[in-house]
């Protein structure tokens, strides 16, 4: 699966599946959201090497399914612009469902990429996992993301308030899901 995108700022973008090439790129997102310290319910970024390639390999061996958004112009590991993710849930009973993540470079936000990531990420998962239904959870404050999950169709199962506590302040999580069947049936 290769998709190339083009943004409204003119540049060309390809969205396809991760490879090992990408770890440092998708730490280097990861950790600049975590210190944005306003998305995430993580303190410390992850630097090592060993829990880095640790994700890869799980990814792999869990054939999970990890949609990257890159830019042919920028150097490894600067051209990874966004990553979403859709991993198993521990529970045998649960193998239909998926757990998404999503992370997009500060600078390459509101320009389509989130929606495609997670529109490649969906139909993936169905394809290749036979996933049925994706689950996610954000930040009671993050306007932006929880726009583009209704846009996309999630709906809000719940809110678990007071889930978070960071910098002195509580954050309350949403709770979104979506079945994949509806999904693509309004987004052939």
């Amino acid at each position: 699966m290769k998709k190339v995108l083009k943004l409204k700022t003119g540049e060309t973008i390809i969205i396809r599946h991760v490879k090992e090439s990408d770890i440092d790129g998708i730490w280097n997102n990861f950790n600049n959201v975590v210190d944005e310290g306003i998305y995430l319910p993580v303190f410390f970024p992850v630097r090592s090497e060993f829990e880095k390639q640790s994700w890869y390999n799980n990814i792999k061996k869990e054939r999970e399914i990890c949609i990257v958004a890159t830019h042919p112009k920028l150097k490894n590991p600067y051209n990874i612009l966004g990553q979403c993710e859709i991993s198993n849930l521990e529970w045998d009973a649960a193998t239909h469902v998926g757990k998404l993540g999503i992370i997009i470079q500060t600078k390459f936000r509101d320009l389509g990429i989130g929606f495609n990531l997670i529109d490649e990420a969906i139909r993936e998962s169905k394809k290749l996992n036979n996933k049925e239904k994706i689950i996610l959870s954000c930040f009671s404050n993050n306007k932006r993301a929880l726009y583009l999950y209704k846009k996309m169709g999630f709906q809000i199962l719940g809110i678990r308030k007071k889930q978070f506590y960071m910098d002195s302040k509580y954050y309350d999580e949403i709770l979104l899901d979506l079945w994949i069947d509806d999904y693509l049936d309004n987004n052939p």
